[in-house]
């Protein structure tokens, strides 16, 4: 039994020295140097020429004849309300306009066969105040111009406004060149150069 004793016991001490000899070794001995002749693994190529692409909302040809329609419809659904609010107002206003200049010239027309026009009635007598007509075929020859330079504007507007929803179509995914922005200074207006 002292023989099975003594046995365990160095094999005890034979495991307790070889502990202590790992545990002391990495700072006593130099590190192994790396193998020079060892090829390391291929990093994976990454494909860079091809690039997940997201369709537009509108196809160009789409966006094209919508804003031929409707201007500035193209320009809301593409993320750019500011051009599709500027298309818009500008039909407003044009619309306005023609209105208005049809409406002077449809009273040029019915004024042109009158030789006297009222213009206001005497404050004592009530009797009318009249002056001759000024409205002659020179008149409605201008405010018939008036009104086809309107419509020349609104056809202009749509035209412009499906061109630049067609541009926009094809450009919507480009991030923003120029940027405008309000500091405590004043406005800053930057753009971004790629070199």
């Amino acid at each position: 039994m002292n023989v099975i004793r003594s046995l365990r016991a160095r094999g005890v001490r034979r495991a307790a020295i070889l502990v202590a000899l790992l545990v002391s070794a990495p700072s006593s001995m130099t590190a192994q140097r790396a193998d020079s002749a060892r090829v390391a693994p291929r990093a994976a190529v990454r494909d860079t020429t091809t690039r997940r692409v997201v369709a537009p909302p509108l196809s160009p040809r789409q966006a094209f004849l919508y804003s031929l329609v409707l201007p500035g419809y193209s320009q809301s659904v593409l993320g750019r309300p500011a051009a599709g609010a500027i298309f818009v107002l500008s039909e407003s206003i044009a619309i306005a306009m023609w209105r208005e200049s049809k409406a002077d010239l449809n009273e040029a027309r019915r004024l042109r066969r009158d030789s006297l026009v009222v213009v206001d009635f005497d404050r004592a007598t009530g009797a009318p105040i009249t002056v001759a007509s000024t409205y002659d075929d020179a008149l409605v020859n201008v405010r018939k111009g008036h009104v086809e330079d309107w419509v020349a504007f609104i056809i202009a507007n749509h035209l412009f406004a499906a061109a630049d929803a067609y541009v926009g179509a094809h450009l919507w995914d480009l991030p923003s060149q120029i940027s405008l922005r309000r500091t405590p200074g004043g406005t800053v207006l930057a753009a971004r150069l790629a070199w």
